[in-house]
């Protein structure tokens, strides 16, 4: 008889709870040399996996294991009890009944007493594999539901804190700002919405010798990080800075499940539907304020490509087009290093057919928005309160009518909702009566599911277009004090106009009787859309809202200085 080489395997993961020293691995190998001194087996080998969950058989020393079976160094392997071997029961079958039966390997499970020496139609082997895949399913069930609750209260549950921020010492789940990266952060922030791309970025940062996160983190704890990749200490790359500005953990926010797997068995991390996302506002001291969120991303939105001088075309992603809908294309003159206009991007690229040119010159538009800018922000300034009262009425004149059509809808759709939940319950009763066949039941519920399910999508549709109607007066209260700030600004920038336009729509230009040309460009604007400005504020208006405030003579001549440029 061939002399017998043992496998010592020893596997221990946070899947298994609460062990104890009776569970450690070194526990587990004592145990298992005892054994084999007691039994005259001979050790060929110790594997293993610390750390490792027991649905997992891609596990490092198991690997190992079977690599020295292939290569005929052991014909044995021992473990303390079958959920040390894994705990995913037809994998356990595949690997004890099939593979190691084939190879011709001895399997002993101490604990069980289960010894493949004996034949392997013992019934406990399978008995038990499946209660401990069982065990795992549960263990893994009670686990997410503990975190997703953890999550719930606000809780953070990364290994590592975010850049710029550490991990309160009270309490781990807390974060706290580090002031000193937290100021990298809102550089990062700023300059993005500023106007400078990923790549332009990565280069002030390595000219300004700061350090990356990864450096940062390693300088702070020097012992961590075990090998060199981490050395070049300034070497900032778009993909981090990309990461840092889409984490929520700046603006205050815990956001829990983005990723999950593809099922127990299956580990690979995919992409979360975001309705099953866990998001909870105040968890912690935000880094950068809303605003500026909000701003640096309606830019991310946009189709961003940097300029031969390392610049994002400040009006990227909104200007559009009135009749196709699409983003306008703009042209930039290399030779001469600026910007030329814009047109049509369904124009350029299909002609005639599909759209018309909607061409406007860079320097129209922009100082059509700076003058539009400008105007508002003088007519928030001169009067707020009449410039308040002014936009409210316009907006909820133009909203009223839509809105008590999509409440009159809402009424119709819920009213509906609750005679289809009568019909099918009624329906399921007949059912059970046997008053109509399965066959008959299955054709009318699947028609009344269907109808029900187009009109919960149209009332949470009709909620939302309500809601936004009826917070007019809370979105005017945000924009005025953004508007405000731009009374005297004689030039336009990318923050400026991210942080006040929501798009710019241009139009096709038009013949006019004296043969001159015009063209029509609605500008709107976060919170409020799109507003009239030589409609709503004439001349007697201006003087309307002088005389809600101290008059003087400074004020006045600011009231007819606007009242002509609206007329002009």
């Amino acid at each position: 008889m061939a002399t017998e080489i043992a496998a010592i395997y020893c596997r221990l993961s946070q899947d298994d709870g609460q062990t104890g020293e009776s569970g450690s691995i070194q526990t587990q190998k004592t145990l298992l040399t005892q054994y084999c001194t007691d039994h005259h087996i001979a050790i060929g080998g110790y594997y293993c996996d610390d750390g490792w969950s027991g649905t997992n058989f891609d596990r490092p020393d198991f690997r190992r294991m079977l690599g020295d079976i292939e290569a005929g160094k052991i014909n044995t392997v021992i473990v303390k009890d079958l959920s040390r071997f894994g705990r995913e029961y037809a994998q356990m079958g595949l690997y004890i009944e099939h593979y190691f039966e084939e190879k011709g390997i001895r399997f002993i499970s101490v604990t069980e007493n289960v010894d493949t020496k004996s034949g392997v139609d013992n019934l406990m082997l399978p008995f038990t594999n499946v209660i401990n895949s069982y065990y795992a399913r549960q263990a893994s069930t009670k686990t997410k539901a503990a975190h997703r609750a953890r999550a719930k209260a606000g809780m953070y549950l990364g290994s590592h804190a975010p850049f710029g921020y550490v991990k309160d010492p009270n309490d781990r789940h807390h974060l706290i700002i580090d002031p000193p990266a937290a100021d990298i952060v809102r550089q990062i922030f700023q300059m993005f919405a500023d106007g400078i791309g990923y790549v332009r970025m990565t280069k002030i940062l390595r000219e300004r010798k700061i350090l990356n996160p990864i450096a940062y983190f390693n300088q702070n704890n020097p012992d961590y990080y075990k090998r060199d990749y981490w050395r070049k200490p300034f070497d900032w790359h778009a993909t981090s800075i990309r990461a840092i500005l889409l984490n929520e953990a700046y603006i205050g926010q815990v956001v829990f499940g983005k990723t999950k797997t593809k099922g127990f068995f299956d580990k690979t991390r995919i992409n979360a539907p975001e309705e099953e996302w866990i998001i909870v506002d105040n968890a912690h001291e935000p880094i950068v304020s809303r605003e500026l969120w909000d701003t640096v991303h309606q830019l991310m939105k946009g189709r961003r490509r940097e300029n031969s001088n390392g610049e994002i075309q400040k009006f990227a992603g909104m200007v559009k087009c009135s009749t196709c809908g699409s983003s306008l294309n703009v042209s930039f003159d290399k030779k001469k290093g600026k910007y030329t206009g814009f047109s049509c991007w369904v124009y350029k690229n299909y002609g005639k057919d599909r759209c018309t040119s909607h061409a406007i010159g860079w320097k129209t538009m922009n100082q059509l928005v700076l003058e539009d800018i400008r105007r508002n922000a003088k007519a928030a300034k001169l009067a707020t309160p009449k410039y308040k009262e002014i936009l409210i009425a316009a907006k909820t004149e133009k909203k009223k009518q839509e809105t008590e059509k999509c409440k009159r809808e809402l009424k119709s759709v819920e009213k509906r909702i609750a005679e289809l939940d009568k019909i099918l319950n009624k329906l399921y009763e007949d059912l059970a009566l046997e008053k109509v066949t399965e066959e008959r039941y299955q054709v009318m519920s699947k028609g009344y599911e269907a109808e029900q399910s187009g009109l919960k999508e149209r009332r949470k549709q009709l909620t939302e277009l309500i809601t936004r109607a009826e917070s007019a007066y809370e979105n005017i209260e945000k924009f005025i004090p953004l508007i405000q700030k731009y009374t005297d600004i004689t030039e336009l920038n990318t923050h400026i106009l991210n942080e006040l336009i929501q798009r710019i729509v241009v139009y096709e230009k038009t013949d006019n009787p004296d043969g001159s040309k015009s063209q029509r460009v609605d500008i709107h604007y976060k919170f409020i859309g799109y507003v009239g400005m030589k409609e709503m504020f004439g001349l007697p208006m201006v003087m309307a809202m002088a005389k809600d405030v101290e008059i003087d003579d400074a004020l006045i001549a600011e009231a007819k200085e606007l009242a002509k440029e609206l007329a002009g």
